[in-house]
């Protein structure tokens, strides 16, 4: 099914996104189907852009984008076989989006070499600079977004099991089936280069503990929490961070299993 550029705007307005908003944007832009342009040839920069500026309309001048920009650099070596991440050069490995995002004018970027966080906006200092070493721990970005007034995550192209604090909330609850990791490596923040010893927790490498974000995402839309319209092949999904949040912590508090394949096993 085509969709036109102006589609973008009609479908996070009747979401409820609105001037002042922050949010939390993930995407998966070839599920969409064909944008209608003038020109046959279709350009997945020109879908990027437009996405992006109805966004940053909507919002206006006070509100905040934040993109995850993972590239799990601490777990692939380089030539030298040295662990590095470049706030600036280190590609993102999930999607096109991430990497237009990283281009634009005046983002910044978290120093977390696994899942660092883009964003544009006032608030982005606060929320990506200065974070603690860790990726799910004490201080990290995802709970800093708590903290941030009228945050929303915003899923385009993708379905309701996107949820990005799901690890964070996997560290809080201390779930059996990940443990806490530490890696090493350089970090290079403009002009500061540094060694770190990040902390990672990881998943105990069984086919029970994959994440699987269906089982809350589900509850949470059949409670009325998100807000969605189509877009062309596929819909975007709106819920506020920190109701969705307290949402999951509460169904984890009583089953910490939830967030992955499961069955529940003893380790």
């Amino acid at each position: 099914m085509d969709y036109t550029s102006s589609d973008f705007e009609k479908a996070f307005l009747s979401c409820g996104l609105k001037k002042g908003d922050s949010i939390f944007l993930t995407t998966s832009l070839g599920m969409l189907g064909t944008l209608k342009l003038e020109k046959k040839k279709l350009q997945i920069n020109i879908i990027a852009k437009i996405l992006l500026d109805s966004l940053l309309k909507i919002i206006g001048k006070n509100g905040n984008i934040f993109v995850p920009t993972y590239s799990y650099s601490f777990r692939k070596l380089s030539k030298k076989k040295n662990y590095t991440f470049s706030t600036k050069n280190t590609k993102s490995l999930i999607g096109y989006f991430p990497n237009f995002f990283l281009k634009q004018k005046g983002r910044i970027r978290s120093i977390d070499p696994m899942v660092s966080v883009a964003g544009i906006g006032k608030k982005c200092e606060y929320v990506l600079k200065k974070i603690s070493y860790t990726s799910y721990g004490k201080n990290c970005v995802f709970e800093r977004l708590l903290k941030i007034k009228n945050m929303q995550c915003c899923n385009v192209g993708l379905g309701v099991n996107w949820i990005p604090f799901i690890h964070y909330l996997d560290w809080i609850n201390k779930v059996p089936f990940r443990y806490d990791k530490f890696f090493e490596g350089l970090i290079i923040d403009g002009k500061i280069k540094k060694k770190v010893r990040w902390h990672y927790p990881v998943r105990i490498l069984r086919k029970e503990t994959i994440s699987d974000g269906y089982k809350i995402g589900k509850l949470a839309l059949k409670e009325k929490l998100f807000k969605y319209h189509k877009l062309g092949k596929s819909k975007v999904y709106v819920i506020n961070y920190k109701k969705f949040f307290y949402f999951a912590k509460f169904l984890t508090s009583k089953n910490k299993w939830l967030t992955v394949n499961g069955p529940k096993f003893k380790s």
